[in-house]
């Protein structure tokens, strides 16, 4: 009976810490949906708005375009929004794919690597993702 008691307590236990948020601790590139949390070097990252105006492949366009991924990172109860930008006019706007910044004391890097789907001519309803790199410092 006291086995069968430990195996139940010993099972609760581990199943209590099993269920606590991942931490992300890397360098390589993570996928985020829209306004779809996710903790990375124990920062708590948040991509609130995706804007994509990039020329599709193949086609005749005034100005490359691009994209923008903004961001919510908080740390510690203290929040650091950025707007980082990939493509042709990101310099005209003053924007670039990276951002070094300090939040709760705790610098970062972070970087845009893509924006998906790539626009095209079909007008097809696919929700974008951004893939960013997060690198505490």
């Amino acid at each position: 009976m006291m086995k069968t008691l430990s195996y139940i307590l010993l099972s609760v236990l581990l199943t209590s810490f099993g269920c606590k948020k991942k931490n992300l601790e890397t360098n390589s590139s993570i996928e985020f949906a829209l306004n779809k949390s996710q903790m990375v070097n124990s920062a708590n990252v948040t991509v609130t708005n995706i804007t994509d105006n990039r020329c599709p492949p193949n086609a005749d366009c005034i100005t490359a375009g691009k994209a923008e991924a903004q961001l919510s990172v908080k740390v510690n109860g203290e929040t650091k929004d950025l707007t980082l930008c990939i493509g042709g006019d990101c310099n005209k706007a003053g924007l670039s794919d990276q951002q070094a910044f300090s939040v709760a004391s705790v610098n970062y890097t972070v970087k845009l690597v893509e924006v998906n789907p790539y626009n095209t001519f079909e007008k097809a309803v696919v929700p974008k993702t951004v893939k960013l790199q997060v690198t505490k410092m």
